[in-house]
């Protein structure tokens, strides 16, 4: 928390005395705050919300930061809930027949099930099931058309789900595996946005790995369990609307 709160005023251009003005919190306080020697009071902690103006999924942020981290089922047994059911795993076969792709994912984007469409967009993807980390990978720039636009917003997705389940096993493996990865450090400190979902309007642009084809993907996100600690997600092909002056990466 203190790191995002010093972040959030020198992104604003403010000394901690100058940030005074804004919240009434004092430059001492302040320095305490931010480098965690302290965890702030919940009405001084909304005092720099308001003060600083930050936007809601931010705020949203900053207040799971001051909670007790959120418990997260280990992601083998939520597998084994996921698989074990036949309803479950019938529906994404039979989203595969109309052409959907569909996966049964947790909240750190840990693939639980999924049809085989699903795979064809993300090769490898199968030998960690973290769609996370495959998006690191070399082979995601060359087939994720807007790869820098798609990598900022999972990055931006990772903050919320890093702060909320920060103690689980999933948080400590998805730092272990991109906190070494230049491209993921380099997007995490470029930005302070935090999300929680995606904007179904926001279609994921692909270039088909076996015939260079390009297609445009609406995604769907929906909640499994009223825990959402297994979430659905579809993507319906749809014409290639994105980008047409980008070319892959190597």
């Amino acid at each position: 928390m203190g790191t995002t709160l010093r972040l959030i005023r020198e992104d604003l251009g403010l000394t901690r005395l100058a940030a005074r003005d804004r919240h009434g919190v004092s430059s001492s306080y302040l320095y305490d705050i931010e480098a965690d020697k302290c965890l702030p009071k919940l009405e001084t902690l909304e005092a720099l919300i308001a003060g600083y103006k930050v936007d809601p999924s931010l705020a949203r942020h900053l207040r799971e930061l001051r909670s007790p981290p959120v418990d997260l089922v280990p992601t083998e047994r939520l597998r084994e809930g996921v698989t074990s059911d036949l309803d479950w795993m019938s529906h994404i076969d039979d989203l595969a027949h109309r052409g959907v792709l569909a996966a049964y994912i947790d909240p750190s984007w840990q693939v639980l099930a999924c049809n085989d469409l699903f795979l064809s967009i993300m090769p490898g993807l199968e030998k960690t099931y973290s769609i996370a980390t495959w998006i690191f990978s070399p082979i995601a720039k060359e087939v994720w058309v807007d790869w820098e636009k798609e990598a900022a917003w999972n990055v931006a997705y990772d903050k919320a789900i890093l702060g909320l389940y920060r103690n689980s096993q999933q948080a400590r493996d998805l730092v272990g595996h991109l906190g070494p990865n230049r491209e993921f450090r380099r997007l995490w400190a470029s930005s302070l946005d935090v999300n929680y979902g995606r904007d179904s309007d926001a279609l994921l642009h692909v270039r088909d790995p076996t015939n260079g084809e390009l297609v445009s993907y609406r995604l769907s996100i929906a909640p499994m369990v009223e825990d959402m600690t297994v979430l659905l997600v579809t993507a319906i092909p749809k014409p290639y609307s994105g980008p047409r002056n980008l070319t892959a990466e190597a």
